[in-house]
């Protein structure tokens, strides 16, 4: 039995065990109180490690240097693990077909889910590997020689203790408040408008689905189709927006709170839509400045990120509400230029 596992220790069928060891302990999370914080995004790299670290005590080659061949074989799997389920989630229906029934639109929900996490997974197991590596390129240096330290077995255990140390304690984030960074993020985009100020205003009396192609970024996120409710920019009024995606459908609701002669805020009162298992919407807020050349018009969002780790989600959740934003002021200066 031992010559057959000699025979395959190379091959990519520990990446196939790992990766799946993995996948399964991921799902086992979702569906818990944590889905939303480290331990979902963070900690399967730990079980990838775990695996590889018993096939080679199994393998019995746990010799000098083992650590950087676990850690080496880590990131191959996490970045064969992202590319399989990116490409699953590539070929499968659009968001408008997910809604053809529950099964389908949650079966897309978590595969859309496991494609960023397997993201997620790869980068930090390929930037852990580069870290490791540099570092004995260091040690070389530092020691004149080519014997940098790393072939003794306490370097490995010392290692791989370090490595599953630093992603343990990493992987807690977000399931207290005491190991929680900021939430709170706001994000802004503008638009020269050729149109004077009365003008805008009156074009953002009604909101439309956007009537142009959305950036292929925000594709991939669940999308407005449809504006079920619209009473106008006036103080207190309601708007109501449909939002489909491959994790299902929802509403945004939201409400004038703030209206002065340049601005209008967008007070969230309930989000029902997917979108709100990534970020807490608070605020939409439109302001308006004349300028000799027609109107700028900033649109704000301010929300609260969901997801842990805050490295990896907050620049991601940033990027997706500018661009969401950019939608929201194109929409405008197109509707308010066509109806000079």
């Amino acid at each position: 039995m031992l010559s057959v596992v000699n025979v395959h220790k190379n091959s990519m069928l520990i990446h196939v065990v790992a990766g799946l060891f993995a996948l399964l302990y991921a799902w086992s999370i979702s569906q818990s109180a944590y889905v939303k914080t480290g331990i979902q995004f963070i900690s399967p790299l730990l079980v990838i490690i775990t695996v590889h670290l018993i096939w080679l005590a199994f393998c019995d080659e746990l010799k000098r240097g083992f650590s950087m061949i676990v850690l080496t074989r880590c990131a191959q799997t996490a970045i064969v693990l992202a590319i399989v389920v990116a490409i699953s989630s590539v070929i499968t229906p659009t968001p408008a077909q997910a809604n053809a029934g529950e099964l389908i639109a949650a079966v897309l929900g978590v595969l859309f889910c496991l494609a960023v996490l397997a993201a997620l997974v790869a980068i930090l197991a390929f930037a852990i590997l580069l870290i490791f590596k540099l570092g004995r390129v260091i040690l070389r240096k530092l020691r004149g020689s080519n014997d940098d330290g790393s072939q003794t077995r306490f370097y490995d255990v010392a290692s791989m203790i370090l490595v599953m140390t630093v992603l343990g304690i990493a992987s807690l984030e977000g399931v207290t408040n005491a190991f929680s960074f900021a939430t709170r993020n706001s994000t802004t985009a503008t638009r020269l408008i050729n149109a004077p100020v009365e003008q805008v205003w009156d074009t953002m009396e009604t909101a439309t689905s956007p009537q142009f192609a959305l950036p292929k970024f925000l594709q991939i996120f669940p999308q407005p189709v449809d504006v079920v409710i619209d009473q106008g920019t006036s103080l207190g009024a309601l708007r109501q927006v449909a939002f489909r995606g491959r994790e299902g459908a929802g509403d945004l609701t939201l409400r004038v709170v703030n209206r002065t002669d340049d601005r209008a805020v967008f007070a969230v009162l309930s989000d029902t839509s997917p979108i709100a298992n990534w970020v807490s919407h608070r605020f939409i807020t439109y302001h308006v400045n004349p300028v000799p050349n027609g109107t700028v018009l900033n649109v704000t969002l301010e929300f609260d990120r969901e997801l842990a780790p805050s490295w990896f989600f907050t620049p991601l959740t940033n990027v997706a509400g500018y661009f969401a934003m950019d939608v929201l002021a194109r929409d405008v200066k197109i509707r308010s230029e066509n109806r000079l």
